[in-house]
């Protein structure tokens, strides 16, 4: 005889838990908020030197003295070419990123070694600019907190993306033709 879900009642075979349990995201659609606190820093410095010098010389086979005029000076050409180029050149690159905040995201999979497959975005619109964050990951049960609760740092395969549409966008960008003469024009 197979169980039927009956709704009413105190027991629900799908979503058995013992009386001291605290619910917490086991299954597909199961929500979980995840604490955002990431901070990334990098840095790459790079020095570069290098210098050349060269060095040619010719000299014609000689003339014969019954020779003359140009003739003369062609066969008693004697020259001599050098040259030398240096470059020295130094770059650093510094990039620090901070996000923090919440988000609730939902579990889409549940793996075979029972970790759960998460996954969600936010979207905040004010001021003419709207910013979509979203995330995804893997998390262990076992770093489910009191009220379905996760930190960013515990999440595995952690994707955090921040995107940002509207004024603050628009004035960091190119236009089309600042980019098409930009291009063109190396100060631009």
């Amino acid at each position: 005889m197979a169980l039927e879900d009956s709704p009413g009642s105190i027991y629900q075979p799908n979503k058995a838990m013992l009386l001291f349990e605290e619910p917490i995201a086991s299954r597909v659609g199961d929500a979980l908020k995840i604490n955002i606190a990431e901070n990334l820093s990098s840095s790459n410095n790079a020095n570069t030197s290098t210098s050349r010098t060269s060095t040619i010389s010719e000299s014609g086979p000689g003339a014969l003295s019954s020779m003359g005029g140009l003739l003369k000076e062609i066969f008693d050409y004697s020259g001599k070419a050098t040259g030398s180029s240096s470059l020295k050149g130094t770059g650093q690159v510094t990039n620090a990123n901070q996000i923090s905040g919440s988000l609730m995201v939902s579990v889409t999979d549940i793996l075979p070694n029972g970790y759960l497959a998460v996954a969600g975005e936010k979207a905040v619109a004010a001021s003419g600019n709207t910013t979509l964050l979203r995330f995804s990951g893997i998390v262990n049960k076992r770093d489910i907190k009191v009220g379905n609760v996760v930190s960013s740092n515990d999440v595995g395969d952690a994707r955090i993306e921040q995107i940002v549409n509207g004024v603050a966008s628009d004035v960091a960008s190119r236009t089309a033709a600042q980019s098409f003469f930009a291009g063109l024009i190396n100060f631009w």
